[in-house]
């Protein structure tokens, strides 16, 4: 009987995963360089006879002894994000006034664009030489635009605001002053236009060097890496009617609403009963909204699948870092459907 073939084929997710593992296996033997200080040997002799005077990270002390300098143990960190996401719409249902969710797999949604600002702070420590840990806490602002080729070609704009919490953890594992750092964190995120809150988890392995510009602790910083993204992907919420009507084209309507009218077999005929019941209800609530009459306060509701072409991107950063205390860091990241630009501001200090 024939053995099983091995696979060697390895998804790009796997090997993320791997080199994750590697990094954090290897760390454990040497403490992190990404910010070390090459010291000369009288430095370093200088330096291991100085007591360690910070309660992190564990070892530190030890590490001290060996003559090695390294970061602050603690560090309050602010980033502004503007970040730039494509999403498929899947599985969409809706309901109007007081029916049921329907699904309306016969509408074809286009491309979701999303452009989000955000501003985040974080957090952190060093808790051992190879592991820092943080929290998170942001800020956000998004604009979201919708658009519907059928039955009814119209755009829906969205702008909803968030509020993120989360943590996470970066593991590093330097040579000289070349280095590697692996970072992984969880959040959730209260978005006003959704019912539930939005989970994600970010993974990013980095590759950098470090070079010294003259003066102890000051240096700048190039890295390059991958990054992982994934997020909830059912949302639910709904929108008010003034929102969802603000783009119409009253010509459209009157082309659904002979459409609908017919008597020729066509799309509308193969509703089911429900479907074609919020499709009337939809229809009048846009009729009265051109004719100028009061369409209340009945929101749409809706609930779906948000697929995001692409979860994989490309990283490329500089940071600068002035001495111990002050770090300031660019970052790019682009991917398919995705695009993102970082800028940030971290102080160090000892406690």
């Amino acid at each position: 009987m024939r053995g099983k073939q091995l696979n060697t084929r390895r998804s790009p997710k796997r090997i993320f995963l791997i080199s994750l593992i590697l990094v954090l296996g290897c760390s454990i033997f040497r403490p992190a360089q990404a910010q070390v200080t090459k010291l000369n040997e009288s430095e370093r002799d200088s330096l291991a006879a100085i007591p360690y005077p910070y309660v992190l990270p564990i070892f530190g002390g030890k590490i001290r002894k060996r003559g090695i300098d390294f970061p602050l143990p603690f560090g309050i960190m602010t980033n502004y994000i503007y970040q730039e996401s494509k999403y498929a719409l899947e599985n969409p249902q809706i309901g109007f006034g007081d029916t049921g969710l329907v699904g309306i797999d016969f509408v074809d949604f286009k491309t979701v664009k999303n452009r989000t600002n955000i501003l985040n702070f974080r957090a952190d420590a060093w808790l051992f030489p190879f592991l820092n840990v943080y929290g998170i806490y942001a800020r956000s602002e998004s604009r979201s635009d919708i658009r519907i080729g059928f039955p009814l070609n119209i755009e829906v704009e969205a702008n909803p605001t968030g509020e993120t919490w989360g943590f996470g953890g970066v593991v590093a594992y330097g040579i000289g002053n070349y280095f590697a750092v692996g970072n992984v964190n969880y959040s959730w995120t209260d978005i006003s236009s959704l019912d539930d809150k939005v989970q994600g988890t970010v993974a990013s392995l980095r590759f950098g060097r470090n070079f010294e510009l003259g003066k102890p602790n000051r240096g700048i910083i190039p890295t390059v890496g991958i990054q992982f993204q994934k997020i909830t992907q059912d949302s639910g919420g709904e929108l008010p009617i003034s929102t969802i009507f603000a783009k119409l084209d009253p010509n459209d309507l009157e082309d659904l609403k002979e459409q609908i009218a017919d008597s020729a077999i066509n799309w509308y005929d193969e509703l089911s009963l429900p479907q074609k019941l919020v499709v009337d209800r939809l229809v009048s609530a846009l009729d009265n909204w051109l004719e100028g009459r009061d369409v209340g306060s009945t929101p749409l509701r809706y609930q779906f699948d948000k697929v995001p072409l692409g979860e994989w991107s490309f990283q490329v950063g500089f940071q600068y870092n002035h001495n111990k205390h002050w770090w300031y860091r660019l970052e790019t990241g682009f991917g398919p459907g995705r695009f993102q630009l970082m800028t940030s501001i971290n102080y160090r200090f000892g406690i």
